[in-house]
């Protein structure tokens, strides 16, 4: 679904985020900040009226009332399981697999659960606010084309290498020599899968343009999610599906090679942060549950 009508799931996707950048508190304020978040997101590339700023209001309340007492007890748990493992002193890269796909699973329940609320407020819209949404998000894929059309392919490599550092300081702390060089070998890997920026927003844009078109003719019609993505283009999600698995086979190999100061790290980090999502979901106890 395109960025910003999946702001409602994406907004509360940034807890993934925040807590591999972020600390204890920005965390938490985050979380409880998420309806503001969403609506900066949305605003962005829609103006909503006072109305559909009302009716999102209330169905991002209900979706963040299930989130935080159904969902975040969830993502402790999986913290804990994988810090378990951690305690056994056995090799990470599987464990580690689970716990990505458990989180792909949350985040596809998250998505199921805020669907229909989507749906409600995509029928809102007006022609005049999908044709701005429509230049907005051209404009945006532009912008991302040219700010790397001329990028070298070695100062890819260090964006690549950069990135994978970045995001693996968190959980791990410094790479190691062998994890630096499981780093070079995975960079040597993805070359072959490489494609231009020009090629990707072209994907990109005839994405958008295929959920313009089911917006602006169906949009208050049910299922417009549904359809668009079972239209969804098979070859383009058969590249994303290879591109992902590449990605969780290479955290597999860093994770596998931690050594014993990381390993400490790791678990310290995991259990903060289960610490932190049984908190966040304790503030919401006293809350009426939403209506499944």
């Amino acid at each position: 679904m395109t960025r910003p009508l999946r702001a409602i799931t994406f907004t509360l996707s940034l807890l993934a985020l925040l807590a591999i950048a972020g600390c204890s508190t920005g965390l938490k304020l985050a979380y409880d900040n998420l309806e503001r978040l969403a609506l900066w997101e949305i605003d962005d590339y829609v103006d909503l009226d006072d109305p559909q700023k009302a009716l999102f209001r209330k169905e991002f309340k209900a979706l963040h009332i299930w989130h935080r007492q159904s969902q975040l007890p969830l993502y402790a748990a999986d913290l804990r399981s994988l810090a378990a493992v951690v305690d056994t002193g056995a090799p990470l890269g599987n464990a580690a697999t689970t716990t990505l796909r458990q989180a792909d699973a949350h985040g596809e329940r998250l998505w199921e659960q805020a669907k229909p609320g989507v749906e409600r407020l995509l029928a809102t819209l007006g022609d005049g606010q999908i044709a701005d949404y429509d230049v907005k998000q051209r404009r945006k894929f532009a912008e991302e084309a040219a700010e790397r059309a001329d990028e070298a392919l070695d100062d890819r490599r260090k964006r690549w290498l950069r990135e994978w550092r970045n995001s693996m300081k968190r959980w791990l702390g410094t790479l190691n020599a062998q994890q630096t060089a499981l780093l070079e070998a995975g960079w040597n890997a993805q070359i072959a899968h490489l494609r231009e920026p020009a090629e990707r927003a072209a994907v990109r844009l005839a994405s958008h343009q295929r959920f313009i078109a089911g917006l602006s003719t169906g949009r208050k019609e049910p299922g417009l999610i549904a359809r668009f993505t079972r239209e969804a283009d098979a070859a383009e999600k058969a590249l994303g599906d290879a591109a992902q698995a590449r990605e969780r086979a290479l955290i597999a190999t860093l994770f596998d090679a931690a050594d014993a100061q990381q390993r400490r790290r790791l678990k310290a980090t995991l259990l903060e942060l289960a610490g932190d999502f049984d908190a966040l979901a304790a503030r919401g106890a006293s809350v009426p549950a939403a209506a499944p």
